[in-house]
């Protein structure tokens, strides 16, 4: 069986770079609700910028496609 560990932290982020989810782009002295989520399977880890906008859609249940932070 595989394992999967799931993170979502609270995270400003640290350079401009993009939402994963709708591309909108993230200045870092004006960004204060981005999240990071954090998918880890065996040696495989994936990190995921979201907005907050995404972030409260997603957890109220809507299906996103969402693109990998470059690391």
């Amino acid at each position: 069986m595989a394992e999967v560990t799931i993170s979502l932290r609270h995270q400003p982020a640290s350079e401009e770079q993009p939402c994963g989810v709708c591309g909108a782009p993230f200045v870092p002295a004006e960004d204060s609700g981005s999240r990071v989520l954090g998918l880890k399977s065996g040696t495989q880890e994936f990190g995921f910028l979201m907005c907050g906008g995404c972030h409260s859609k997603w957890t109220h249940g809507a299906t996103v496609r969402v693109r990998s932070m470059p690391v």
